[in-house]
């Protein structure tokens, strides 16, 4: 075992990857363990499966394995067996970018069970950042062009698709506000939320020109502005607005809204995850470290995935770790893994998913993790 400041426990299980090899050591303390590997080839998709049954005697927490699916970035889940991903679509011709071959990015719906995929939406542009509603019937996506692109609500049933609003917003936005709506904010510091019929609505005037990470919980509205990262919380039905708290990097609401984690920046380099109360009262500090990134809870809010970057590069708590709230302990389920977007749970929340990507030749290579929990 090894602790980090403020006496949390941290067990650690560091995966280290060399081509299609991964080998996972799980250095808590144990009560026995066993390990397998296997390379499965699915639909020409190589998949690496490792069993670990590792049990402590001091959480929770059970790894059953992780599988590692090369060249695809995993976005979110369609159902337990099914995740929407990200990948070049090699059938179709590359364009030469900057003297290299490109192909455009499609999405497509990923079962892991046998490695097929169903098309999602295809094309010569490059399409993205999909995210499920959270009855999982509809998908947003964008339509990507660098930093910015248009949104689509897409009907998984019919296949019909709407535009989120005419113009384009920036890809790290947009939000299910619930089952029917996303909410996003344009670039014109105006927070929107459009139904899955493509019918806009203004939620917000923030009166600011830079509005970012927008979330809606129930019915209050979180966004952030200005230099000093100034958090406000909005309430639909008074209409007011509640300055929360400063230097808010982002903020994740639990799944009932009773809880907020926020990822604050501290100083220069120093990023610090705390558990507040919904009025941002701060409860716990969860995690420090020069990054804090894919913060994400489990659907019954007992848990806290995210992504650490120590501030420290010699130190070994790199990576991806959970936190059980009632306990406060930690897991560190990936190590030295770069991820590349928001970790997402499975609807059973027996799954995590999670995506990095690796510079290569100029070009980025992702992979998709896919952690199995009980």
């Amino acid at each position: 075992m090894s602790r980090q400041a403020g006496g949390r426990v941290v067990h650690k299980g560091l995966l280290a990857v060399a081509g299609l090899a991964v080998v996972l050591s799980v250095t808590a303390c144990r009560s026995g363990d066993t390990e397998a590997r296997q390379i499965i080839e699915k639909a020409g998709t190589k998949i690496t499966v490792m069993d670990n049954t590792s049990e402590s005697v001091y959480t929770k927490l059970q790894l059953e394995g992780i599988d590692k699916v090369e060249g695809m970035r995993g976005l979110d889940w369609v159902s337990e067996d099914v995740i929407a991903a990200d990948k070049e679509n090699r059938s179709l011709a590359p364009q030469i970018i900057e003297g290299m071959e490109r192909y455009p990015h499609n999405l497509y719906l990923h079962n892991l069970s046998t490695g097929e995929d169903t098309a999602l939406q295809e094309g010569d542009r490059n399409y993205g950042a999909a995210q499920l509603s959270p009855d999982k019937k509809h998908v947003l996506y964008r339509e990507t062009d660098e930093m910015a692109g248009l949104g689509y609500i897409r009907n998984l049933e019919s296949g019909a698709s709407v535009q989120v609003d005419e113009a384009p917003f920036r890809i790290e936005e947009g939000e299910w506000a619930d089952d029917g709506h996303v909410i996003f904010p344009g670039m014109d510091g105006v927070i929107y939320r459009t139904d899955v019929q493509g019918a806009k609505e203004t939620v917000v005037e923030s009166g600011v020109p830079y509005v970012h990470e927008v979330v809606q919980s129930g019915g209050i509205v979180y966004y952030v502005t200005g230099e000093d990262m100034q958090l406000t919380a909005y309430d639909t039905d008074s209409k007011q607005p509640k300055v929360l708290k400063q230097s808010v990097v982002w903020v994740i609401p639990s799944p009932d809204g009773s809880k907020l984690a926020i990822v604050k920046r501290t100083k220069p380099g120093e990023m610090v995850l705390v558990l507040c109360d919904s009025e941002g009262n701060e409860q716990t500090e969860l995690a420090s470290g020069q990054q804090v990134f894919g913060t994400s809870w489990s659907p019954d809010g007992s848990k806290l995935a995210y992504s650490l970057t120590a501030e420290n590069p010699a130190d070994d708590q790199n990576g991806v770790f959970i936190t059980e709230l009632d306990s406060g302990e930690q897991t560190q389920l990936l190590g030295d893994i770069e991820i590349a977007d928001q970790l997402r749970w499975s609807p059973s929340g027996k799954k995590l998913l999670a995506s990095a990507s690796v510079l290569k030749d100029n070009r980025y290579e992702f992979t998709t993790y896919v952690i199995r929990l009980s």
